[in-house]
């Protein structure tokens, strides 16, 4: 390296994404000596010298309860006016709600029982703000009848994700047809629904038409002549069964197909959708989300959909459609994108990969997360963003005025 402060990263091949990967938590700096004497339970010991190269380091940590920020000293940037922060841990997010209003915390996220109250209170508490986060549906490629490009289409197109944000969520999501979120570098304010849905709300009409061109060309005259479809999801979640019951509800008055709903424990999703990778008898129809690690668009495109992607596990591209041609065309667009020095034309590569994605309906995004929160009036210069996160530099601007 030239100097000492300077690191030098020399990678294995092009990739214009990894300045912005370096935002990562795998990337952030560790003390290497706390690591060597105590392994994977180095995090314990944080307040012993290895504690953050940022703003703030650890004084401490007690495991399960709470840890402990004072300002570091050796930070380059901008110093922190705080000269004490406090993130105590709750197992429950009502929990910290009631020590908000107890005056024990000062900021804290708000869940859907307590938003109509939470909206109510004074001098501007409440903010809602878009997080880098899609919660989405997908199908297997490999398993009818969604190897059909037109009966994945009906599915898309015979959702009201309005009535869903609305009715479901109530109105603490934003319904969405993008891959890419709404604040993220690369976001497509122009993108649509397959056949040029611009809307939301999906078009029951164009749905039905799809529907009966996809039966069609499989040689169905009726609907009991179709596999049976379950959709898997996450369970444990009140408000993701009513989604998941509105959804079935929606594809049975408009398809006039049923869809049997199959709520599974998380950690068991996560392994069966990694087993439906070129896999005919692997998972059919499921519902996970993705939420950003770094703020490039690759990381909500060719991560997901590239031959041999971990996420890939929905097969686009490695199939037997009659798209599978053009998906993997796709795959070089996006591969393509990832080692353009050109940002401007990178972006514009990622668009027209995600608008292809989206009339494939690689995934069907259903809304965009926000994030629900309060935070006392007397603290000041916190500015909330998509990442959830706040950038070590902003905390010199961060405040307690007196109250």
């Amino acid at each position: 390296a030239p100097d000492p402060n300077t690191v030098m990263i020399i990678t294995n091949k092009k990739a214009s994404y990894f300045l912005d990967a370096l935002s990562y938590s795998c990337s952030y700096v560790v003390e290497k000596s706390l690591v060597d004497k105590y392994g994977a339970h180095f995090t314990d010991h944080l307040n012993e010298g290895g504690g953050g190269a940022g703003p703030f380091k650890v004084s401490e940590y007690t495991h399960g309860k709470q840890i402990v920020f004072v300002p570091n000293p050796n930070y380059y940037g901008p110093k922190p006016q705080l000269t004490k922060l406090v993130y105590p841990f709750y197992n429950k997010a009502d929990s910290m709600y009631a020590a908000y209003q107890a005056g024990q915390v000062d900021l804290t996220g708000i869940l859907s029982a307590n938003l109509a109250e939470a909206k109510k209170l004074p001098n501007n508490q409440y903010h809602q703000v878009p997080q880098l986060w899609i919660n989405y549906y997908t199908m297997n490629y490999l398993v009818k009848p969604f190897d059909n490009i037109k009966i994945r289409q009906a599915f898309e197109l015979a959702i009201d994700k309005d009535l869903i944000a609305h009715s479901v969520w109530k109105d603490i999501v934003i319904p969405t047809n993008h891959i890419v979120p709404q604040g993220m570098p690369g976001y497509n304010p122009n993108l649509t629904d397959p056949e040029g849905v611009a809307s939301t709300k999906g078009d029951p009409a164009k749905a039905k038409a799809l529907f009966q061109q996809g039966l069609q060309e499989e040689g169905w005259t009726s609907l009991a002549q179709i596999p049976t479809i379950k959709l898997t999801y996450p369970g444990g979640s009140q408000d993701q069964d009513n989604e998941v019951a509105a959804l079935t509800q929606m594809w049975q008055n408009t398809l006039g197909i049923s869809v049997k709903a199959n709520p599974e424990d998380f950690n068991k999703l996560l392994l069966d959708m990694a087993a439906a990778a070129n896999n005919p008898k692997g998972l059919q129809f499921w519902n996970t989300s993705w939420s950003a690690d770094y703020p490039d668009p690759q990381d909500w495109t060719t991560l997901q959909f590239d031959k041999g992607a971990p996420n890939n596990t929905m097969n686009y591209g490695q199939n037997s459609t009659t798209e599978a041609a053009q998906q993997q065309q796709v795959q070089q667009q996006l591969e393509a994108a990832d080692v353009n020095p050109d940002q401007y034309g990178r972006l514009r590569a990622y668009n027209q990969a995600e608008q292809l994605l989206v009339n494939d309906v690689a995934w069907l995004p259903v809304n965009q997360v926000t994030r629900s929160q309060v935070v006392k009036p007397y603290v000041k210069g916190l500015v909330f963003n998509s990442s959830g996160f706040t950038p070590p530099d902003d905390w010199g601007a961060i405040y307690i005025a007196a109250h």
